[in-house]
C-alpha cells in the first residue's frame, strides 16, 4: 500500500477527479487528504502532517500529489518499479502533461529553481527514457522512506512554493537521486505557483523566495546542485532579492492602503 498525500483546497472538483484517478491505480494507495479550505496551513505543512502520519507505518514509498493531477493508472506502479530498481532514487517524478493538450509536457525535469522555477517542457515524443534531475516538482512526487528518515521533513519556513526544490536540493546533498520517470504520466492543470489575486498569498510566496535565496544562494553548494540558465552571480543574484523585496513592499502597501 501506498500513501497518497493530497493538500487540499477548496476545488471539491479537482480532489474528486483527483482520487478517481488514485482508486484506478494498479498500485493500490492509501489516501491521506489535508482539508486546507478553513484554517489553511499551506502547502508544506499539510505534506508534512501526512509524512508523520505514515513515518512509521509498513511503507516503502509515500506519494506526495497536487489536487490538480491526474494521474494514468499505471503512473503510482511505474514509479515504484523504477524505484525498485534504483535503491539511490529518494525522489521520482512522473511527466506533467498539460491537461488541455495532453500530447504537450509541461515538466520532464528541472532547470532554474530561482527566483520562479524553469521546468524543461516540449512534446510528448520527445521523452522516453527516465533522466535524473534537478529538483522534483511538487505536484507530485514519489518519496522513498528510508531518505525521509534520514534527512527529515520539508522545510516549514517554506509555506506555498520552493519546498520541492527546497527537498530535492537537500536529498541530493546527501546523496540521493532524483528522477523523471517518463513512462509514468499525469494530467496536470494549474499549480499553486500560479499568480493569485489575493495579495496575502502573494506576499507568502515572495517571502517563500527570499528565504529560498538566504538559504541556497549564499555560498557554493547550490551551484553544485543546480542548473542556472543564467548562470546567476553575487552582484544578479542581489539583484534580484532587491526587486523581489520591492515586491514584497508592494504587496503589503495594498493589505494596508492607510499605512
Amino acid at each position: 500500500m501506498i500513501p497518497a498525500i493530497i493538500p487540499f483546497y477548496k476545488n471539491h472538483e479537482q480532489l474528486r477527479l483527483c482520487i478517481q484517478n488514485l482508486e484506478r491505480q494498479t498500485s493500490k494507495v492509501e489516501l491521506f487528504i489535508r482539508d486546507n479550505s478553513d484554517d489553511n496551513v499551506y502547502f508544506t505543512a499539510a505534506i508534512n502532517e501526512g509524512l508523520l502520519r505514515f513515518l512509521n507505518e509498513p511503507c516503502e514509498y509515500m506519494l506526495i500529489i497536487n489536487q490538480d493531477m491526474y494521474l494514468a493508472k499505471d503512473a503510482v506502479e511505474k514509479l515504484v518499479e523504477f524505484m525498485d530498481e534504483h535503491p539511490r532514487c529518494g525522489i521520482a517524478t512522473p511527466l506533467q502533461l498539460l491537461a488541455s493538450n495532453p500530447q504537450q509536457v509541461i515538466y520532464a525535469g528541472a532547470k532554474e529553481a530561482f527566483p520562479g522555477g524553469v521546468h524543461v517542457e516540449g512534446t510528448i515524443d520527445q521523452f522516453s527514457e527516465p533522466m535524473q534531475t534537478y529538483w522534483a516538482n511538487g505536484a507530485c512526487m514519489l518519496l522513498r522512506k528510508q531518505m525521509i528518515h534520514e534527512i527529515g521533513f520539508f522545510d516549514p519556513n517554506l509555506k506555498m512554493i520552493g519546498s520541492d526544490s527546497d527537498y530535492s536540493f537537500t536529498a541530493r546533498s546527501r546523496g540521493w537521486e532524483v528522477w523523471v520517470v517518463p513512462e509514468a504520466r499525469g494530467l496536470h492543470e494549474t499549480g499553486a505557483s500560479q499568480p493569485s489575486e489575493d495579495p496575502k498569498l502573494e506576499l507568502i510566496k515572495i517571502d517563500d523566495v527570499i528565504y529560498f535565496c538566504g538559504k541556497w544562494l549564499s555560498g557554493d553548494v547550490y551551484r553544485s546542485l543546480a542548473f542556472e540558465g543564467k548562470m546567476l552571480g553575487p552582484e544578479s543574484v542581489d539583484w534580484i532579492r532587491k526587486q523581489i523585496l520591492e515586491a514584497r513592499e508592494q504587496k503589503l502597501s495594498r493589505l494596508s492602503p492607510s499605512a
